[in-house]
């Protein structure tokens, strides 16, 4: 039943007639990406969990999509301003979650810029004998890059101070977007009233933008710090490129909702221009929301992400360094497991 005034038109439209087939080919396309994290998951090797954004995005869109295939063919689904509700606040957060894990991503490539060399690095520089991964040849200098030692072939030193400064701010930047998460749950969370309240309705336009423009601008930052991480040691071209190429696809999101969600609507089942259910609209949201959304989790899951970025399973998660095996602490610690783990046996 039409609305006797206009309310934000939701970003995607509902699903008519025509969004069976497109419906049905995303919720395969993004079930397609789950054997390749459950593969990784399986070998101790390369198991991580530094994307598993892109594997619960994967999940939700697979329930979104089924729904939305349902919903093509139920008319009474079409008006339901629960179902309604519910499919923006997953749609409006995924992309964000997705960018937020560049962030650990980015983390990795600064705090491994800082470690020093590890004793097989030693080895491999005392014998002529040693292996070519990436990980172990000594760096070399890079013109422009003075973090570099001038002596080719000389490792750099520990700089544990400069660690703790990334490890931070990188926090700070974890934080930030949850700000645009929370901003986006109490938008689209209040869509439903909006249909029927004209304060609410305006409520949740503001909320909704407020949540899109703080993502984008952070994306952006992100994207220019990974710019810059550039010409850091151990960084490698393919990690500029992985990244970037994730945030592309999350700022086509934020960038396609900014520039729907002007528009406004009097029924969820309008065709008319705005209303989000045009041929036009349906298919800008599928190319530039769906389809990016869904090359960002197969660019998450896909490759070897530990293997590439050299981190564990759960990226670098420590606020401060461990104590080396050698420190008093280290020794107490070790020695208090080793009594608890007598007790258990005795």
């Amino acid at each position: 039943m039409p609305s006797t005034f206009a309310f934000p038109s939701p970003v995607g439209g509902v699903a008519l007639a025509g969004d069976l087939a497109p419906s049905v080919l995303f919720a395969i396309l993004y079930a397609s990406l789950l054997p390749f994290f459950f593969f990784r998951l399986a070998n101790k090797q390369t198991r991580a969990i530094l994307g598993i954004s892109a594997v619960l995005t994967c999940v939700e869109r697979i329930v979104i999509f089924s729904l939305r295939a349902k919903q093509s063919q139920t008319p009474g689904l079409q008006t339901s301003g629960t179902l309604v509700t519910y499919m923006q606040a997953t749609i409006a957060l995924a992309y964000i979650a997705i960018a937020q894990d560049t962030v650990s991503l980015l983390r990795c490539l600064y705090v491994n810029s800082t470690k020093g060399p590890t004793p097989s690095d030693m080895d491999n520089l005392d014998s002529p004998v040693g292996t070519t991964s990436s990980s172990q040849i000594p760096l070399s200098p890079s013109p422009g890059n003075k973090s570099f030692s001038e002596n080719d072939g000389e490792l750099l030193s520990d700089q544990p101070r400069r660690r703790a400064f990334y490890r931070r701010w990188t926090d700070v930047l974890r934080l930030a977007f949850l700000v645009a998460t929370a901003s986006g749950i109490v938008g689209n969370a209040h869509y439903k009233g909006g249909i029927s309240s004209v304060s609410t309705a305006n409520e949740v336009m503001v909320t909704r933008y407020v949540s899109s423009g703080i993502s984008l601008i952070l994306i952006i930052l992100v994207a220019v710090l990974v710019v810059r991480a550039r010409r850091l040691p151990k960084v490698r071209p393919i990690h500029v490129i992985l990244i970037l190429a994730v945030l592309a696809c999350n700022a086509s999101s934020a960038i396609f909702r900014l520039s729907f969600m002007r528009n406004r609507t009097t029924s969820l089942t309008s065709t008319a221009s705005g209303s989000g259910n045009t041929l036009s609209e349906k298919v800008t949201f599928y190319i530039f929301h769906m389809f990016s959304d869904w090359l960002a989790c197969f660019i998450l899951l896909v490759p070897n992400i530990r293997e590439i970025f050299n981190t564990g399973m759960w990226g670098d998660w420590r606020s401060t360094d461990p104590p080396p095996e050698n420190s008093e602490l280290s020794k107490k610690k070790k020695g208090l497991y080793l009594g608890r783990a007598n007790l258990v046996v005795v």
